[in-house]
């Protein structure tokens, strides 16, 4: 593995992230890795990584590890679909060392990982997937949205973080094709539902129940494809959860990765926060 580590500041509790750089497929990729323990790959969404409270918490009883997917740096990436974008993915994990990891990913990072848990069920032990931009059924298209439609759709909350810039126009730009190929079609594929219902990788499928982006009526399609798997629903928060609602979505997350399907017996007495 050839990589070099920078400590950053992202971290707003606890130990700091720390920006690791691998090289793998062709790609110089980073990644901000920090805690220990059994290691959580996490894919970004399309807008590319931006860190959160969740991570942090997540990062105290886990080895985090945020993936830059190819194409989202410096390098173009001239991927023709998911798979194919999962397989480089894969090889990043063995690049770091990583054989076996639990996996979450965020709206389309949803979608590429459930592409590689399909293609390389084997390594990943349990999979979490927020508002996966798959089976886009009467999900609006964000073309279609203007910036303040927008900031509705990702945040019921707003003002407990101010939202970020929008990603700057130039990176937009040059990885629009890109998206554009991985999101071309939106429907089930036969072949893709085939391999889904196929899967034994025990999933846990998080929608926040008003987002505005990816219909969380989508949840139920992929529950009923994957047999292995939850559908939750986290109350007053848009697309983005782990902003929206990050203490909230750390708690289902983390004690879905530790116990497994067994989470949904509450092993504590109080109220629930979901």
């Amino acid at each position: 593995m050839n990589s070099t580590v920078t400590t950053t500041t992202e971290a707003t509790a606890g130990a700091p992230f720390s920006q690791i750089t691998v090289q793998s497929g062709g790609f110089s990729v980073r990644t901000w890795q920090a805690g220990s323990g059994p290691t959580l790959i996490v894919l970004p969404g399309a807008g590319g990584h931006r860190h959160n409270v969740a991570l942090d918490l997540l990062s105290e009883h886990l080895r985090v590890v945020v993936v830059e997917m190819p194409g989202w740096g410096d390098q173009p990436n001239d991927v023709a679909d998911f798979d194919g974008l999962a397989t480089q993915v894969a090889g990043i994990a063995t690049d770091l060392g990583i054989d076996t990891f639990h996996l979450l990913g965020t709206s389309l990072g949803g979608a590429c990982a459930m592409h590689l848990t399909t293609l390389f069920p084997g390594r990943v032990l349990s999979l979490v997937l927020d508002g996966p931009a798959k089976f886009r059924d009467r999900s609006a298209h964000p073309a279609t949205l203007t910036q303040e439609q927008l900031g509705a759709a990702f945040r019921v909350h707003p003002e407990r973080l101010p939202h970020p810039a929008p990603p700057d126009e130039v990176f937009m730009a040059r990885i629009r094709p890109m998206i554009d190929r991985l999101m071309l079609d939106g429907t089930v594929d036969p072949d893709f539902a085939a391999r889904l219902a196929a899967c034994p990788t025990r999933t846990l499928i998080v929608f926040g129940y008003s987002d505005g982006l990816i219909n969380p009526v989508n949840g139920r399609t992929i529950k009923q494809l994957m047999a292995n798997s939850t559908l939750q629903y986290l109350f007053d928060a848009g697309h983005d959860t782990q902003f929206d609602r990050p203490e909230a979505f750390a708690d289902l997350v983390g004690d879905f990765l530790c116990r497994g399907m067994g989470f949904m017996i509450n092993d504590q007495d109080g109220l629930i926060n979901r």
